[in-house]
């Protein structure tokens, strides 16, 4: 197993109140690793770190390192750091633009592609990936604000690929869909580890179980557990753990 992503010792700070407390974590490439817990327990704030957006609100600080292989993240360009690891939000933001335009607009602004045939392949593939180019295959041309929500999310799945990231990370991804677009999200994710590491910050322990390698249980700041899924929702070495999956608290 290699280690994509190494987390030591970080701590996390908004106006002066500490919110994750001395966590360290390895995240192994082309595996998914799941991070539930309450609210408030941390979660996103550790999200947001691994790209630093968190460094866009001046309340905040921190203290340890995170690697990105061998490179220290917090010294890197932040827009190289952004493109080698995406970011999907729970609500997806598609652009005002058509479904084609939306996956090419960044590749193209960056510099990746230049033909309109490589426009073509990009589009084809990353929709396939988000397990929407059936769907979508003969509307390309169609506003991106016209679809449901949950091909508005995969869109956005696609989108993040067209830039070719190492890691993406989804924030609550399915908060707001059915559980049909659910399921296709999901889809797309365990097939997507196959190239990517992946980070996912969910509410849902019933999705962590379906789609994770790893889980990890975060409480009120500090990380409790950390163990392969099957194993943590079998059999928690935490009492906390065991009284958060089991719906006691939470």
């Amino acid at each position: 197993m290699v280690n994509k992503i190494k987390v030591k010792q970080l701590s996390c700070y908004y106006n002066k109140k500490c919110v994750l407390k001395s966590l360290s974590i390895n995240i192994v490439q082309n595996e998914i690793l799941s991070v539930i817990g309450p609210a408030n327990s941390g979660k996103t704030t550790f999200l947001r770190t691994l790209n630093r957006m968190n460094d866009l609100n001046i309340a905040y600080y921190r203290d340890g390192v995170v690697y990105l292989d061998d490179n220290n993240i917090f010294d890197m360009n932040m827009e190289k750091l952004r493109r080698r690891v995406g970011m999907l939000f729970a609500m997806p933001i598609p652009l005002p633009m058509s479904i084609y335009e939306n996956i090419v607009y960044a590749p193209k602004l960056f510099g990746l592609i230049k033909t309109k045939s490589e426009q073509n392949d990009i589009v084809e593939q990353t929709l396939k990936d988000a397990s929407l180019w059936d769907e979508v295959k003969d509307r390309l041309n169609f506003s991106a604000m016209k679809m449901s929500g949950g091909q508005q999310q995969r869109l956005c799945i696609a989108r993040i690929l067209a830039v070719n990231p190492e890691v993406i990370l989804f924030d609550e991804p399915c908060s707001g869909l059915d559980p049909i677009s659910t399921a296709k999200v999901e889809e797309a994710m365990i097939e997507l580890k196959r190239k990517y590491t992946i980070v996912l910050v969910t509410n849902n322990v019933k999705q962590a179980s379906r789609v994770s390698d790893k889980t990890a249980f975060f409480l009120m700041g500090r990380l409790i557990e950390i163990d392969k899924t099957g194993e943590l929702f079998v059999s928690p070495k935490k009492k906390e753990t065991e009284d958060y999956i089991t719906g006691r608290f939470g």
